[in-house]
């Protein structure tokens, strides 16, 4: 009997640590996957030249992807001749087995 309580003990454990893994897996590839979206945006903007259209579009495909999208505009110098932009992504951080969400963002800038 106590060989047997002893295997389904490390059973248990073993059980436990193949979800901890895949879950941690899981959430690693979801944040890759956003900040490949967020260079995505930022390669779009620029590429597009600011255009307020093209923006709108990169937040509408955002929202969904199931992501939050803010697009802020910066001033570089004085004379604002040089257009930037703040991209700011906020995506769903979720490891189920642990019990964890939490909202994370992640941030670039377009020039």
């Amino acid at each position: 009997m106590k060989h047997v309580i002893g295997a389904f003990s490390i059973l248990f454990v073993l059980l436990l640590n193949v979800f901890l893994c895949i879950g941690m897996i899981t959430v690693n590839a979801d944040v890759a996957a956003a900040k490949e979206y967020k260079a995505a945006v930022v390669a779009e903007i620029e590429n597009s030249n600011f255009n307020p259209k093209v923006i709108q579009g990169c937040i509408a495909q955002a929202a969904e992807a199931g992501y939050t999208l803010q697009v802020l505009g910066c001033s570089y110098d004085a004379w604002n001749e040089v257009q930037m932009a703040e991209v700011i992504l906020s995506y769903t951080y979720c490891i189920p087995v642990l019990g964890i969400s939490e909202t994370k963002t992640t941030r670039g800038i377009a020039r």
